[in-house]
């Protein structure tokens, strides 16, 4: 029996067990079914509901983007259920408005046409509701270590037949918990030509950046817990000059608009974010040390680079990798890193940032997927 109270956030999105047994009938295959090998004629992938498609573009939006490009068709829950129409975002990609229309309309009529349902899960409390898909292959993305998520990580692993860490960190922990699993370490990445479509010459200054004639410092990304908003305070106070311009939601956390050369300019939407980038002279990653970000590889940090843009950053494992950002291990180390950057006005070798930043697209991400796919 499923716990209506702890999964209450979920419930909605699908059936009741109650109402569940009286649509079984509509789903005949059982999970795991390997009819036939994954490929975009007979298989189906769907991303049941956990973030909403207009909503931040980050990984989930990206790798569904990438395999309806090579021809799956996929199908994105949105987490905002309605009731409007299902929306075509690009050839081969539909954005679903009503999860339990999908599941009790959409889905029968692909498994009697003899498709496959892959399932790309990224949320694990999702588990208990997940078989309602009738899914084929179940993949689980494993991509942020939130320790309210941890209760369900197990039951969600079982029901994988693939897990797909995006951290080293997050690798070693299915190594050492679940053994003999299939599992596939692919990092985060970038669009390049999403950051560098206006590079040269440099686009106008948006309307809130013109009015500024010192040195922008550019925070892009959600402004939550994990920010070390201490660290942010030091920046803005070592630097009375320069205007640190912070662009992104509040999560579970507020912006110190009383702080003088702070710029919070909240959301804006992927498209528009290169526009700010282009005239940030710094871009910084002030993340503090915990159990989330140390097995964060923040999608910032490639598409800042993309941008040619210098990047300072705390000391983050997977960004170790990286050679290309600037690491403060402290508070003294991080501003003298901006410091450097603002007085010697060194731009980056964009060949050889470019050249790194190729093996570490979103295409290059679904080719690794792609290939492990072949052996499931």
């Amino acid at each position: 029996m499923i716990n209506t109270e702890e999964f209450r956030d979920i419930q909605p999105f699908f059936f009741t067990e109650e109402e569940w047994r009286e649509f079984e009938n509509l789903h005949s295959r059982p999970v795991h079914h390997k009819k036939t090998k994954i490929d975009p004629v007979n298989t189906v992938v769907i991303y049941p509901p956990t973030i909403d498609w207009h909503w931040m573009k980050q990984r989930p939006q990206h790798l569904m983007m990438q395999f309806a490009r090579h021809g799956f068709e996929v199908m994105y829950c949105n987490k905002t259920q309605s009731d409007q129409k299902d929306e075509e975002i690009s050839p081969n990609l539909t954005l679903i408005q009503n999860n339990r229309r999908l599941i009790k309309e959409i889905l029968p009529t692909l498994k009697r046409n003899g498709k496959q349902i892959l399932l790309w899960v990224s949320w694990s409390k999702l588990y208990p509701f997940i078989d309602q898909y009738s899914p084929d292959f179940i993949i689980y993305d494993y991509l942020d270590d939130i320790p309210e998520w941890d209760p369900y990580l197990e039951s969600m692993a079982a029901k994988s037949c693939l897990i797909v860490a995006s951290a080293k960190i997050l690798e070693d922990k299915i190594t050492a918990k679940f053994p003999g699993k299939p599992y596939l370490f692919v990092p985060n990445g970038c669009k390049l030509s999403d950051f560098q479509k206006r590079s040269i010459p440099p686009p106008k200054r948006p309307k809130e950046l013109r009015n500024i004639d010192g040195p922008i410092l550019g925070f892009i990304g959600a402004w939550a817990h994990w920010v070390d908003t201490a660290l942010m305070e030091k920046v803005a106070s070592a630097f009375p000059e320069a205007t640190i311009c912070i662009i992104g939601v509040e999560y579970a956390a507020e912006v110190d608009l009383t702080i003088p050369n702070y710029l919070y300019l909240g959301y804006k939407d992927y498209k528009k974010l290169p526009r700010y980038l282009a005239h940030f002279d710094v871009c910084l990653l002030p993340f503090k040390l915990n159990s989330i970000t140390l097995a964060a590889d923040p999608i910032k940090i490639y598409e800042y680079l993309a941008s040619g843009k210098p990047v300072v950053t705390t000391d983050l494992p997977e960004l170790r990798r990286n050679p290309f950002v600037k690491i403060g291990t402290d508070t003294e180390s991080f501003i003298r890193h901006i410091d450097e950057i603002l007085t010697v006005k060194k731009p980056l070798n964009r060949k050889e940032v470019n050249r790194w930043l190729k093996k570490n697209t979103w295409k290059a991400r679904y080719k690794t997927i792609e290939n492990k796919l072949l052996d499931l």
